[in-house]
C-alpha cells in the first residue's frame, strides 16, 4: 500500500549454504572453468579481457551527457561524477541497481522486503519511493507521475547485462531536469547492437529458489541501422521469515510470502540521426512484513508495479557550430496492492503522460558554448483508488500540464579556467492552479595543474508535491488533503577536487553542505485531530566523500571510498541526526584476473542508522565474492556470485508502516549464471 502512515527469528534456513559448502562450490566452479582453457604455462596467451579494454585514460575520456544533456568528459562537467562500466557490472556480479548503488561512494540502500530505497549524502527518508532522485534510461526520465518514484531493485525489471554504463551525477540538477533532481541523477545507458553482434542466452539459479532466463540480440545491420533487444524473466520463491513483533501469530513466522516475480524487455534502434527506445517492466512481490497493519502471515498481501515508455529522439546538425535535438515520448505506469484487513482491501494507481522537448547546443565562439531548451508535458492520467469489496474510499484523477524553459552557458575564460551557469523555469498547471519554480546552478572549473581539476559547485533544486501527498483524503483513516502544499527546496554548496595521481591511479575528494526547507512530512492537525501532509521539515547537512580508483594496464582494478555524512534536523526544537542516515560508510573492491578466471571481492561497511522509532541498528561489515570467466570453448561464460559471504546478521530501518523498527536483511546467498553466445 502506498499509504505513508499507519493507524493501526528470521530462522536460520536449513538449506543455507555453510562456509564449507560455499568453498566446495567455488572449487568446483574453478575446476570447470580452468578445464576449458590451456595449462598454466600457456596462460600468457589468454587475453586480458574478452571485450573492449578500458584503461584509466579511456575511462576518464568517456563522454557522458547526464550532467549537461550534451556530451562532456567527466572532468568538464559541473558536478561530481561516477561511471560504472559494463565490465564492472559483470565482474562484480551485480544483478540489480540496488547492488550497483551499494558500491557507490556516498550512496546507501534500504530494503523493506517490498521496495528498494536509495539514500544519498545522509538523506534517505524511509518509504519515500525514491522521489528525490531521477532515474534515466538513455536520457529519458522514468520516475512516474503519481508518487514521483524511481524503481531500483528487482522492480527495475531490466537485465543489467543490457547496460553499457551507468552515469551518476551528484547534487541538485533541477536547472536541467526540473522536479525530483535534488540529490542525484542516474542515467542508465543501454548497449547498442554493435556491442553484442549476435545472440546471447543466459540461465541463472541461486538461493531462495531464484531462477532466471535472459536473452539479448544485437546487430549493426548496415552502417546506419543498429538494433538491440534484451529481455529477462525471473522468479524467486523467497524464504520464511521470523519477526518477533508478531510472536502471537504463527509464532512470528511469515511463510511463503517473500516471493518475487519480475521481468522486462528493452528495445533500442538507431538509424542515421534517429533513435527509438522502448521498455516494459513488471514486478509482483509478496509482502511478508505485515506492513500497514494488515493481517500477519496472510497469503493475499502483495504489490504490483508495471511501467513502460517509448521515445523517439532525433539529432540534427545545423552547420559545424550547432545542433538541434527533438524528443517525443509517451509513458505508462500502473501500481496495484492487495492488503488483507478484516476484509481484503486494494489500492491502485494509473499514470500516463506524454511530452515533447526541443533543445539546441551552439557555440557562440571558440570558448563559449550555450544550450537552450523547452519542454512540454501533459499528464492526462494520474489517479489513485482505494477500495474493498464493500466500499470505495477514494477514486480521483489529477491531470496536469508542465511547460519548462532552460538555458545553460559554458564559458572558458582561460585555458585552465571555465564557468558553467544554468537556469530553468518550470510552470505547472495542476487542477487549474498555476505554480512556478525557478532553479539556478553554477560552477567554476579550474585546472591549476595538468592532472588536477578543482570544481566549485552551487545549485538549487526542488520537488513538487506528488499527487498522493497533495490530494489524498480518507475520513476512515482520519486523513485530509492539503492542496496548499509548496515544493520542497534544497540548496547545495560543494568543493570537488579530482586528481590524476599517476597514469593508473585517480582520486577524488568532495566536501559539501546542503540545506533543505519545506520538506513534506505528515503531521497531526490539532484543530481537527486529522493527519495531513505539511511543509514542516528542515535539514542541514555537512559531509565529505573521497575515493581512489586504480586501473592497471594488465586489467586489474581496485576501488576504495569513504564517506562521512552529518545530516540533521534543522528545527527550533530538534537537531537530531536524520533517521536512516549512517554517519560513516566505507567500501572497497578488486577485480583480479587469474588466467581465464576473474576474482572480484567487495567489502562494504557502515555505522548504525537511527530508525523512525528512535532506536538504532547495529554497524555491519559485508563481504561479497564473485568469480567469473572469460569465454570458454569459444561460446560460454560462467559466473558465481556469493553475497554476504560470511553470513553477517544485520538490519535496516523501515518506515512507520512497519511494526518493527528495523527489518532483517538476507544472510549468505548466491547466484550462478551460465551464458552462451552465438
Amino acid at each position: 500500500m502506498r499509504l505513508k502512515f499507519v493507524l493501526t527469528k528470521e530462522s536460520k534456513m536449513a538449506n543455507y549454504p555453510k562456509i564449507k559448502g560455499i568453498f566446495v562450490w567455488i572449487s568446483l566452479f574453478l575446476a570447470i572453468a580452468l578445464g576449458g582453457y590451456p595449462p598454466k604455462a600457456d596462460w600468457k596467451h589468454i587475453p586480458i579481457f574478452d571485450g573492449p579494454r578500458l584503461s584509466l585514460d579511456s575511462l576518464l575520456a568517456i563522454e557522458i551527457s547526464a550532467a549537461t544533456k550534451y556530451a562532456q568528459k567527466p572532468s568538464e562537467t559541473p558536478a561530481s561524477i561516477t561511471i560504472i562500466t559494463a565490465e564492472e557490472i559483470k565482474r562484480f556480479g551485480y544483478q540489480t541497481l540496488e547492488d550497483v548503488f551499494k558500491s557507490i561512494r556516498g550512496f546507501y540502500v534500504t530494503n523493506d522486503r517490498n521496495y528498494t530505497y536509495l539514500g544519498v549524502r545522509g538523506f534517505g527518508r524511509p518509504s519515500d519511493y525514491n522521489d528525490r532522485i531521477l532515474l534515466l534510461i538513455n536520457g529519458h526520465t522514468t520516475n512516474e507521475n503519481v508518487y514521483g518514484g524511481a524503481l531500483l531493485g528487482t522492480e527495475f525489471g531490466l537485465d543489467l547485462e543490457a547496460i553499457e554504463r551507468i552515469e551518476i551525477v551528484r547534487g541538485p540538477t533541477s536547472a536541467l531536469y526540473g522536479t525530483g533532481a535534488m540529490f542525484a541523477v542516474v542515467n542508465v545507458i543501454t548497449k547498442e547492437g554493435k556491442n553484442i553482434n549476435g545472440l546471447k542466452l543466459a540461465n541463472g539459479f541461486g538461493s531462495y529458489g531464484n531462477l532466471s532466463l535472459a536473452s539479448a540480440y544485437g546487430k549493426e545491420l548496415t552502417n546506419d541501422l543498429d538494433i538491440f533487444i534484451s529481455g529477462k524473466l525471473a522468479n524467486i520463491k523467497g524464504q520464511d521469515l521470523y519477526f518477533p513483533e508478531y510472536d502471537s501469530v504463527n509464532g512470528g513466522i511469515a511463510r511463503g510470502l517473500d516471493w518475487d516475480k519480475y521481468g522486462g524487455i528493452l528495445a533500442r534502434m538507431s538509424y542515421k540521426s534517429f533513435e527509438l527506445t522502448g521498455i516494459f517492466t513488471s514486478r509482483k512481490k509478496g509482502i511478508p512484513t505485515g506492513a500497514f497493519g494488515v493481517v500477519f502471515n496472510a497469503e493475499s498481501t502483495w504489490s504490483l508495479d508495471e511501467r513502460s515508455f517509448i521515445e523517439l529522439k532525433s539529432t540534427h546538425r545545423l552547420g559545424i557550430k550547432s545542433n538541434i535535438i527533438l524528443r517525443g515520448y509517451f509513458n505508462w505506469y500502473h501500481y496495484k496492492g492487495a492488503y488483507p484487513y478484516e476484509v481484503l482491501s486494494f489500492d491502485e494507481s494509473f499514470g500516463n503522460w506524454f511530452g515533447l522537448e526541443v533543445s539546441s547546443v551552439f557555440d557562440w565562439s571558440a570558448n563559449n558554448r550555450c544550450q537552450i531548451g523547452t519542454e512540454y508535458q501533459y499528464n492526462p492520467r494520474a489517479d489513485y483508488r482505494l477500495w474493498d469489496i464493500d466500499t470505495i474510499y477514494f477514486d480521483q484523477n489529477f491531470p496536469s500540464h508542465l511547460i519548462s524553459f532552460y538555458l545553460t552557458d559554458e564559458y572558458q575564460l582561460l585555458s585552465n579556467l571555465g564557468f558553467n551557469l544554468g537556469i530553468r523555469q518550470d510552470n505547472y498547471l495542476i487542477q487549474a492552479k498555476p505554480q512556478y519554480v525557478f532553479s539556478p546552478r553554477g560552477a567554476i572549473i579550474y585546472n591549476p595543474w595538468h592532472r588536477t581539476t578543482l570544481k566549485l559547485l552551487y545549485g538549487q533544486a526542488f520537488r513538487i508535491p506528488n499527487v498522493y501527498e497533495a490530494n489524498y483524503s480518507d475520513p476512515l483513516f482520519g486523513h485530509k488533503r492539503n492542496p496548499n502544499l509548496q515544493p520542497e527546496k534544497i540548496e547545495t554548496y560543494e568543493v570537488n577536487w579530482e586528481q590524476r595521481v599517476t597514469n593508473e591511479i585517480f582520486g577524488v575528494l568532495s566536501v559539501y553542505k546542503y540545506q533543505m526547507r519545506d520538506l513534506i512530512d505528515m503531521t497531526l492537525d490539532e484543530k481537527d485531530s486529522l493527519t495531513q501532509f505539511q511543509n514542516i521539515g528542515r535539514v542541514l547537512a555537512f559531509g565529505l566523500e573521497t575515493e581512489l580508483r586504480v586501473l592497471l594496464r594488465n586489467g586489474k582494478k581496485f576501488y576504495c571510498s569513504y564517506a562521512w555524512q552529518g545530516a540533521r534536523d534543522w528545527l527550533p526544537d530538534s537537531s537530531k541526526r536524520l533517521s536512516n542516515s549512517p554517519e560513516h560508510i566505507a567500501k572497497c573492491g578488486v577485480i583480479w584476473q587469474v588466467g581465464p578466471v576473474y576474482l572480484a571481492p567487495e567489502i562494504q561497511y557502515e555505522t548504525e542508522r537511527r530508525t523512525v522509532y528512535d532506536t538504532k541498528t547495529q554497524p555491519y561489515l559485508l563481504t561479497n565474492l564473485t568469480i567469473s570467466t572469460l569465454q570458454l570453448f569459444n561460446h560460454w561464460q560462467a559466473l558465481l556470485s556469493v553475497r554476504n559471504l560470511f553470513d553477517t546478521e544485520y538490519e535496516l530501518p523501515g518506515g512507520f508502516e512497519h511494526q518493527m523498527p528495523a527489518i532483517k536483511q538476507n544472510g549468505r546467498n548466491f547466484i550462478a549464471k551460465l551464458e552462451v553466445k552465438f
